[in-house]
């Protein structure tokens, strides 16, 4: 069994959340700026799609093919956005951006009502266009990517399924990435699948029991924080979303942390609790504000903003935090009252 306490090699735990993946993004190409070798990926939806551009980019190219892979899939998805025509002028802007934000609440609103009979939209046709155009899936197999796991929901139970490395095809992609308001249920092996947000999101267990993993690093997407309530219909689905996609999160990173304290005081009775004690676990969190902004604008103008405000985050993080990775845990418990 490898050695925990040798050099770091990090799992990668990436968070869904729509087009708040170009935030996710941004935090993995400031990891891979840095350095950071990957031994493992995890994720789900926006997370998965991510997951599978910087596994495959890996392979295609090492670090610069991993970076060039995830721009790859976000400026495609930017180019095909029904959006793309209101990247507003710098004059425009101020005066016509709140009404395309009331216009997309709106939408998300009514999209349970109107998806479910606009086939291009249901069997999730521009999504997949884009992924099958973008990653080359087949470099999963290859013997040098990193192991890749990602999670989809099952309709008929709730439980979590988990597609790894070369079975991770482009429906497993969109399985995870279905969101029902939007898009039909996804029949792999006979079987419909949601979002793997609702289930594990993002999964971290296949990477606690990898070996080959010394630090997990957890890339949110959404914060556990909010700001006051507010009574619009919008505002309050929006944070039953995000409370909903952040609840397996807090309970796995909390009964995580919890076995983990129980395995340091009790590691000389157990070998495999050694193993887990020896485990360090940090994770990057998105601004409060992030959790405000909608997760359908795919416009260029927000992709590269929220790409560059996970740069920033991720940035500043290592520069708190950085140094503990290979030393110790930054993450002994989840933040504020998500801990109790």
């Amino acid at each position: 069994m490898t050695d925990r306490s040798s050099a770091p090699r990090i799992g990668l735990a990436l968070q869904g959340g729509g087009a708040h993946g170009a935030y996710g993004w941004g935090v993995i190409d400031r990891l891979l700026e840095d350095g950071a070798e990957i031994a493992a990926v995890s994720g789900a939806s926006a997370g998965a799609l991510n997951g599978a551009a910087l596994v495959t980019g890996l392979v295609e190219g090492g670090t610069d093919g991993a970076r060039a892979a995830l721009e790859r899939v976000w400026r495609t998805v930017a180019a095909r956005s029904p959006l793309s025509g209101f990247d507003w002028s710098a004059l425009a802007g101020p005066w016509m951006e709140p009404w395309l934000r009331h216009g997309l609440e709106a939408a998300k609103l009514a999209s349970r009502y109107f998806a479910p009979f606009t086939p291009g939209l249901a069997d999730m046709r521009a999504l997949r266009s884009v992924i099958a155009g973008t990653i080359d899936l087949d470099r999963l197999a290859d013997p040098r990517a990193v192991p890749l796991h990602i999670s989809a929901t099952k309709v008929a139970t709730g439980a979590a399924r988990l597609f790894e490395g070369d079975g991770i095809t482009l429906d497993a992609l969109m399985a995870s990435a279905c969101l029902p308001d939007l898009f039909a249920p996804v029949e792999i092996d006979g079987e419909f699948h949601w979002d793997g947000g609702f289930s594990a999101n993002p999964p971290v267990e296949p990477l606690v029991i990898d070996d080959r993993v010394t630090d997990i690093i957890v890339a949110q997407i959404t914060p556990f924080a909010a700001g006051p309530p507010d009574r619009t219909p919008a505002a309050i689905t929006r944070r039953i979303n995000d409370i909903t996609f952040n609840a397996v999160l807090a309970r796995e990173l909390g009964a995580l942390t919890a076995m983990q304290s129980i395995a340091r005081d009790t590691a000389d009775a157990d070998p495999r609790l050694a193993v887990l004690a020896a485990l360090r676990l940090h994770m990057i969190e998105p601004p409060a504000t992030l959790g405000g902004i909608s997760k359908l604008d795919t416009r260029w103008s927000q992709i590269a903003w929220m790409r560059d405000l996970g740069r920033d985050h991720a940035g500043a993080w290592l520069a708190e935090h950085g140094a503990a990775i290979g030393c110790r845990s930054t993450l002994d418990a989840l933040p504020g009252e998500m801990a109790a």
